[in-house]
């Protein structure tokens, strides 16, 4: 046991100090960077392959989701090697002289020499592309007009109340896309937005969902709540009775009834008794025998946004 302590002790003692084994990793890492510095710097000629992403698609008809891939030889530094492995592995090929049969298409990649060197790095040099044709498959697109669904929840300040249904500008939009998908689409959603305490007039513009494979023509719509402060206001009306017989004569009870309206401030005075006219139906005595008639409103101005009536209903008495 004691030689064997010993000779840990020798081992130990020969082991470097903390501080020359400090010194001996830093300088492995300036080694190392400097070994990496001098990779990098260097020019390779290679073969690199790029996911196509595909430009200027004609309208009316949409790419099959097959993988395209362009193969290219190109030379580079190292670093600009490392970028395009890891991170830049995607060119776009533009599809405005492209050639199209009936399901198929065929554009000429050599063509866009000049266009795909240009997405690369400066001192890249592009040596050639293949294939120098490349095909690929696409279908075309029917069309449909779909509504547009505002996705909102908003809140009205006390005493404010919607002059009219919240609007999109515009309300409907003319999409493309593979017939099948196109069945299944009855509408196409804003994206959601809140908006709380509105007072005043509000406009707001917001994106729609985008869906896969569909087509539309704008990305946006505008959104408009038109708002107004609104009160209270009663009058005491006298009710008419329609599609009497001049035969016959019916007294109501009561003879009057009470309206109560909610309309906006700003056209509050304005509104009289002459605005509106309360009625009942005399056919409601022939035709279903009822024992009361029902109250309705024959006219009333157009910015009234509730009414209500009471009594809903009235008696009557026939006088032969």
């Amino acid at each position: 046991m004691i030689n064997k302590g010993k000779e840990i002790e020798v081992f130990l003692e020969k082991l470097p100090s903390r501080g020359r084994l400090r010194f001996f990793l830093f300088f492995v890492f300036i080694s190392f960077f400097f070994w990496i510095s001098t990779k990098l710097s260097k020019t390779y000629t290679l073969e690199q392959s790029f996911s196509i992403n595909w430009n200027d698609i004609p309208e009316g008809i949409i790419i099959s989701d097959k993988e395209y891939k362009l193969n290219t030889s190109i030379k580079a530094s190292g670093i600009e090697v490392m970028f395009y492995r890891l991170f830049l592995n995607e060119l776009n090929i533009s599809l405005k002289e492209a050639k199209f049969s009936l399901t198929k298409g065929i554009v000429d990649t050599e063509r866009q020499h000049f266009f795909v060197e240009k997405q690369l790095f400066n001192n890249t040099i592009l040596n050639q592309i293949s294939p120098v044709s490349l095909e690929f498959e696409y279908s075309n697109l029917d069309k449909k007009i779909v509504p547009i669904i505002p996705k909102i929840k908003f809140s009205l300040r006390p005493g404010f109340l919607l002059d009219k249904p919240l609007l999109s500008i515009p309300d409907s939009i003319l999409i493309s896309g593979p017939k099948t998908l196109l069945d299944s689409i009855s509408n196409i959603e804003t994206q959601f937005f809140s908006y709380n305490d509105i007072f005043e007039p509000f406009s707001y513009m917001v994106k729609l969902k985008k869906i896969s494979k569909i087509q539309m023509p704008i990305d946006e719509v505008k959104i408009n709540l038109s708002v107004s402060r609104y009160s209270e206001k009663e009058f005491i009306l006298p009710i008419e009775i329609l599609n009497l017989p001049r035969n016959k004569r019916v007294k109501l009870f009561p003879p009057k009834a009470k309206v109560k309206v909610t309309l906006p401030i700003s056209i509050i005075s304005t509104v009289k008794d002459s605005d509106f006219s309360l009625v009942v139906d005399y056919n409601e005595i022939i035709y279903d025998k009822a024992r009361e008639l029902k109250l309705s409103i024959n006219k009333q101005p157009p910015a009234i946004k509730q009414i209500i009536l009471e009594p809903k209903k009235v008696n009557f008495l026939i006088r032969i």
